[in-house]
């Protein structure tokens, strides 16, 4: 396989992969939403426009998501999407460094 890079973003052009996504099945824990995500890189401002975009239609809009530094070596406040821009935080020590939590605009629900 072989990746062409844009020279202006020196990140790889073309077609994004779908995001690899795992959730429970619906209905498992009401009001609550679990899952798994793989991301192919350590960049939020490539990862995050996927994910919202599979999660989004179905579950509202995407307002903040928490992850942990340690998978993340740069954190931006904010990531662009279509149509909104999530704010995005960090803790250490008070989040497992595996775990990324989703907070959703319907309702205020984190996941």
């Amino acid at each position: 396989m072989t990746a062409t890079f844009d020279p202006a973003t020196g990140r790889p052009s073309g077609p994004e992969p779908p995001v690899r996504l795992s959730l429970t099945p619906e209905g498992a824990t009401p009001g609550r939403l679990d899952g798994a995500w793989w991301p192919r890189s350590h960049d939020l401002l490539r990862e995050v426009p996927p994910l919202a975009a599979a999660l989004d239609p179905k579950w509202g809009r995407i307002t903040r998501i928490t992850v942990n530094p340690a998978h993340w070596p740069v954190i931006p406040q904010r990531v662009p999407v279509a149509g909104h821009v999530i704010h995005v935080g960090w803790f250490e020590q008070e989040q497992d460094a595996d775990e990324v939590m989703v907070c959703l605009a319907v309702g205020m629900w984190c996941a």
